[in-house]
């Protein structure tokens, strides 16, 4: 059975290198990426399950990107988690349309637990 592939956007790269790890050690194929760059195939391959940081380096935010890639019919179903420290990151993961959302610092228990959990929602467990 092929392994899920998870995309990571994180700019803080010890924080996309824990996750990187983390993700991979649990099984899963982990595309990750410092910014928006990493997008750009996204219709063409598009992940089982997209973790984005929600303060991006650069001109847009992570629910920025998420808000405008469930608009898009060809990637509104894939599952987005907000990963952030931002105070209320639950109304923001809401406003953007984000399936769920963790927020930093997080326990990588935790993390693995979403995302198992968000796969399984989708159909890709």
């Amino acid at each position: 059975m092929l392994k899920p592939t998870i995309m990571v956007i994180d700019d803080d790269t010890a924080i996309l290198d824990i996750i990187t790890t983390v993700l991979t050690d649990a099984g899963y194929r982990v595309i990750a990426g410092k910014d928006i760059t990493t997008l750009y195939a996204i219709e063409k391959q598009p992940p089982a399950l997209l973790l984005i940081d929600n303060w991006l380096s650069g001109d847009k935010t992570g629910h920025d990107i998420c808000y405008q890639l469930k608009q898009n019919p060809a990637t509104t179903g894939i599952p987005v988690l907000l990963i952030s420290a931002t105070a209320d990151l639950e109304n923001t993961a809401l406003r953007c349309r984000a399936d769920g959302f963790i927020v930093k610092p997080f326990d990588v228990d935790e993390l693995v637990a979403r995302v198992r959990k968000h796969l399984s929602f989708s159909g890709h467990l």
